[in-house]
């Protein structure tokens, strides 16, 4: 396996040796070129790697705990390889996802759309439903993991893998008083305009509820529905407002159909997540997929980051 930097693979084989000649000879380099990238190495952690001997190069105190941290270093580099590694080589293999509906739409077919280019030798099989349901699939093997925001308590055998944070936003028309640029929007602001709310059994409907208790009582939909892409077509139609996460209206939002505002309450903040069984063990085709999902992700929220208040928390891996 290739070495992380030169001067680390010269630090650990004079280190082994005990001389920098013994080291130069192994490593197929001069003494003096071999000399130079200690002593730069030295020069950057600000004190002296080795003790100079007559019978050799002796490891000082910190020169034992660069080694170890540079063979740490060099042992999860080794193993960040062997895994694109064995990622690039994924010929064949078979995805079995459970999405949400509005997922279903849009993000889940850009990631297998990216992955029928790189990967065409994949297949998928796509089931999608509310949370309860899909973590139940999960737990029962019916699919292999399953995506949709984060649980409070997610049923026995089922454990999250990895988590992508959402924030919740008002989607309007592009012309909504709402939507002004620079405007910071809260839940209670959203109560004089007409509401488009997910159905109760939806989990943006109870995020959406939970942002304010207090609230509660005053959200009184015009409309009430279990489609994402009904409540899109509503408030591009007239003054109503929904709240969705960026993913539900990536491409509306591009093509300036509609706007979208993140609500700046505390609560707003959201994750999604992966779900798979417990103790199940990650195969080179899911880490292919889960790779791109990061990409896509990722994209989505660098363009909605620059949606004044948008900014949120870094990508976090929950393991």
């Amino acid at each position: 396996m290739p070495a992380i930097s030169q001067a680390f693979r010269c630090f650990d084989e004079v280190a082994r040796r005990g001389s920098v000649r013994k080291a130069a000879e192994t490593l197929h380099l001069t003494a003096a070129a071999v000399n130079q990238q200690i002593l730069n190495l030295e020069r950057t952690v600000g004190v002296p790697l080795f003790d100079r001997l007559p019978r050799g190069m002796q490891l000082t105190t910190a020169g034992d705990i660069m080694l170890a941290a540079v063979r740490r270093g060099q042992r999860d580099f080794d193993n960040a390889l062997a895994q694109v590694e064995e990622f690039r080589d994924v010929r064949r293999g078979h995805v079995n996802l459970g999405v949400s509906h509005s997922s279903a739409e849009n993000l889940i077919p850009e990631v297998i759309g990216k992955l029928m280019a790189s990967h065409p030798g994949v297949t998928y099989n796509v089931r999608s439903g509310n949370g309860a349901t899909l973590l139940r699939w999960v737990a029962n093997g019916e699919v292999d993991v399953a995506y949709c925001l984060r649980r409070a308590l997610p049923p026995p055998g089922v454990e999250e893998v990895r988590a992508w944070p959402q924030r919740l936003g008002v989607v309007t028309a592009p012309d909504h008083p709402l939507a002004q640029a620079g405007k910071t929007v809260r839940l209670r602001d959203c109560l004089g305009h007409p509401l488009v709310l997910m159905a109760q059994d939806m989990e943006l409907s109870s995020m959406a509820r939970l942002i304010e208790p207090r609230l509660h009582g005053e959200l009184r939909p015009v409309v009430e529905t279990s489609s994402v892409a009904m409540a899109r077509s509503l408030v591009e139609r007239g003054q109503a407002v929904a709240f969705l996460i960026p993913e539900n209206v990536a491409r509306e939002v591009a093509a300036k159909a509609l706007s979208w505002t993140p609500l700046l309450d505390a609560g707003a903040l959201l994750h999604s997540c992966l779900y798979q069984r417990t103790g199940y063990s990650t195969t080179a085709v899911m880490g292919v997929f889960i790779a791109a999902m990061d990409e896509v992700i990722e994209a989505v929220r660098a363009r909605f980051d620059e949606v004044p208040g948008a900014l949120i928390e870094p990508v976090n891996f929950a393991v």
